[in-house]
């Protein structure tokens, strides 16, 4: 969670600042990271326990890796997206690797990198959605992860900001690298 919470806060940083292509990498990974969340609340609510999936939440350097393409077809697989979503969201990653390996070697521009960061910025929250639904089916049902979270999960998260911050600072390696970032983060910050 704390990758997670970091990455929330750099893609914050990377708009505000103007920084596209860092805004497009980093709406991949939390679109990613989104999906695998979704994947372990589907599962859950199908299995009717609490089990996470290690392999779609941590992922050492010598472990086999759970693609990105592979997290949109499983999610896809489980009804978590449709059709249109999945597509929209395998054109976005062929669009992020145009960006990210051919900017100097292609005709795309800056502004097409702006337009692909907007259209990320869209599909986070169709994604974003679908988390929330199924956090509120495992409410409702009392199953899985969360159970004992209260009707508001938006109340839940600041009660335990603390903690989130810690798991940020520990992401980003340094104290006062994490401080100076949440602070360039704050509207008016320099």
């Amino acid at each position: 969670m704390g990758g997670f919470y970091a990455a929330v806060e750099l893609h914050r940083r990377a708009g505000n600042l103007g920084c596209f292509v860092e805004s497009v990498c980093l709406s991949t990974s939390i679109t990613d990271a989104l999906l695998r969340i979704a994947l372990i609340l589907k599962h859950q609510l199908t299995t009717g326990t609490a089990e996470i999936l290690e392999e779609l939440l941590y992922q050492p350097d010598e472990d086999k890796i759970v693609s990105e393409r592979n997290v949109y077809k499983r999610a896809l697989q489980a009804g978590i997206i449709d059709n249109p979503l999945f597509q929209t969201l395998n054109d976005l990653y062929a669009k992020r690797n145009r960006v990210v390996h051919r900017y100097i070697i292609s005709d795309i521009t800056t502004n097409d990198i702006l337009k692909i960061a907007e259209e990320y910025y869209k599909v986070e929250d169709l994604v974003a959605a679908a988390v929330r639904t199924l956090e509120n089916e495992q409410m409702r049902l009392r199953v899985g992860m969360m159970i004992g979270t209260s009707d508001s999960l938006d109340n839940s998260i600041s009660a335990q900001y603390g903690d989130v911050a810690r798991m940020i600072a520990d992401k980003h390696g340094h104290d006062t690298l994490a401080r100076n970032l949440r602070r360039q983060n704050k509207p008016g910050a320099t």
